[in-house]
């Protein structure tokens, strides 16, 4: 998708309409507007334009809110995997340096992988999964022998915990790729957008310029608004999309934390 494109369009699409629809009312209510014109249809634009703003408001944070806890998610997956990594330094050589493969793995995977699946298609690479699977599979008959389980109880079990919340945050992450804002709500942004420029055309002015540019300010801005929403509510893909450079820099720690830092 053509990200440029779209951002054109949503922006230059309302403001041909609204210079169109200016242009074309002030034909149709030349010498019909009467005293008291503006007196009606001022307070009808005023009241939709501020049920409009609400819902607009609304539909901004909501996606904001949706693009930052994707964000937070990302971090807190990259940062789980820090002390899971140093933990493995409790164990005994042979299983500590299994699992720090295992991890490293994990970690190349989504970068190189999963990410631009993620960004896609919202779907999960069945590279990384089968990663994130081999660090579980560790704790099973073919992983960590018996003893390394039994004289390190602690040890193993920090490490598990903390396997088990880099998994929980994948999936996490996984679902958070994938929502977005509901259809009736942009049926219903759309539908606002449409009645708030049409009711522009409504007031009358003595000399076009000013209303051309009260009108195509407007919608301008209504497109730029929407499509600032459309970025934020995929929070994988498009210009602003979330990057996957906090798993870089846990390859970092990683290389610092082997450097005994």
């Amino acid at each position: 998708m053509n990200y440029t494109l779209m951002g054109i369009l949503m922006i230059a699409g309302p403001v041909v309409y609204a210079i169109a629809g200016v242009l074309i009312s002030r034909k149709i209510l030349h010498g019909k507007v009467v005293e008291g014109h503006n007196d009606v249809c001022v307070p009808i634009f005023l009241n939709a334009g501020v049920l409009f703003a609400v819902l607009l408001g609304f539909m901004v944070v909501a996606v904001w809110e949706s693009y930052d806890a994707a964000n937070a998610t990302v971090a807190s997956e990259a940062s789980a995997l820090v002390p899971l990594y140093r933990a493995t330094y409790n164990l005994p050589p042979e299983a500590g340096d299994r699992m720090r493969e295992a991890a490293r793995e994990y970690v190349e995977s989504v970068i190189k992988d999963e990410w631009p699946v993620q960004a896609a298609t919202g779907g999960a690479s069945p590279i990384t999964r089968r990663d994130v699977g081999n660090m579980f599979r560790l704790f099973g008959p073919n992983g960590f022998s018996t003893e390394v389980k039994k004289e390190f109880p602690l040890s193993t079990n920090v490490v598990m915990n903390s396997v088990t919340e880099v998994s929980n945050l994948k999936a996490k992450r996984g679902i958070e790729a994938n929502e977005s804002v509901p259809s009736v709500m942009w049926a219903a942004i759309l539908g606002g957008a449409f009645v708030i420029i049409s009711l522009s055309f409504t007031i009358f002015m003595e000399k076009s310029v000013p209303h051309l540019i009260a009108a195509t300010t407007m919608a301008a801005l209504i497109g730029l608004l929407l499509y600032s929403c459309f970025i934020l509510s995929h929070p994988f893909k498009g210009p602003i999309a979330i990057s996957p450079e906090s798993f870089e820099k846990t390859l970092s720690n990683f290389d610092s934390i082997d450097q005994g830092n």
